[in-house]
């Protein structure tokens, strides 16, 4: 899901409430510092932004109501500036204070919250598997309630996330999300499909690093089907059909290797049962005589 940053330029005419100097004088502190980061932000420049991000957002709690449109907006973009610059956990946490913002400002089934939990979902991929899928979950079902889960935007909510979790080897988790998006692309457009043929390589991906050979084998060939049908000169479709290729004519060499691993498995175990065996087999060692008999020995002996 692509980075929206909120445009605060109508916030700017505040400074009208010029009643007071100190207002005046945060007013343009507030403006000046907004404008700085939404300069150095489209410049590509995300670590000078940042300060100027903050200062926005604290400046901007003693002008509008903390949950305003606007409140929502400083925090959003906040917690987009520290995810820019790899600061995950501190984004998480501003999310956090933007999930409740959103959710007062616009409600639990808007589209706006859909975005922030996505976003929370990418903050936590990181360093939290567990609640980066709350995250998307909580942003998916919203998706699904307003469109439809038999939808297309439903289906390419659950591939987007796939793919962050995917990245950030959360591969289990990714797995589900791929086959709900699977399920309708297949339904609405067949195989032949740009969309299809995505989710079935990712699916085949998943799979051949699970070295699960005949699952893997059975999406890619469908992914490689799927792309061949459409003989599309497009360098990314160009690029997909030479990834799932060169995933398939390495699975003979996975399931080389994980035979391999299962035969030197069953030779550990067979190893290990036939020490087992042995030593149980052999004579237990003859207990020491005890005090007693000897002393009845000793005391029987010639005198």
């Amino acid at each position: 899901m692509s980075k929206i940053r909120i445009s605060l330029l109508l916030f700017f005419l505040i400074t009208a409430n010029t009643a007071f100097p100190q207002a005046e004088d945060i007013t343009k502190q507030f403006n000046d510092a907004y404008r700085a980061f939404q300069s150095l932000n489209q410049d590509g420049k995300p670590e000078e932004s940042l300060e100027f991000a903050k200062k926005a957002l604290d400046l901007g709690q003693s002008l509008f109501d903390e949950n305003s449109e606007t409140a929502a907006a400083l925090s959003y973009n906040h917690a987009l500036n520290l995810m820019d610059v790899g600061q995950q956990r501190e984004s998480a946490r501003e999310f956090r204070k933007t999930v409740k913002i959103y959710t007062q400002v616009f409600g639990r089934d808007s589209e706006s919250l859909a975005s922030v939990y996505f976003d929370e979902g990418r903050a936590n991929s990181r360093i939290n598997a567990r609640k980066a899928r709350r995250s998307f979950q909580r942003g998916i079902n919203i998706i699904g309630d307003i469109y439809g889960t038999s939808s297309l935007n439903f289906a390419d909510i659950n591939v987007q996330a796939g793919i962050i979790l995917s990245e950030e080897a959360n591969l289990v988790i990714a797995e589900r999300f791929f086959e709900r998006a699977l399920n309708i692309y297949e339904n609405e457009f067949g195989r032949d499909n740009l969309y299809t043929a995505l989710v079935n390589f990712r699916l085949g991906k998943y799979h051949f690093m699970n070295a699960n050979v005949s699952k893997s084998e059975n999406f890619l060939s469908e992914a490689i089907a799927g792309l061949e049908s459409l003989e599309s000169e497009v360098d990314v479709d160009q690029a997909l059909l030479a990834a799932a290729r060169g995933l398939f004519d390495r699975l003979n060499e996975v399931s080389s290797v994980r035979d391999e691993y299962l035969r030197e498995v069953a030779r550990n175990n067979e190893e290990v049962g036939r020490i087992n065996r042995a030593i149980r087999s052999q004579s237990p060692p003859s207990a020491p005589p005890q005090a007693g008999s000897s002393s009845a020995s000793a005391s029987s002996s010639p005198q």
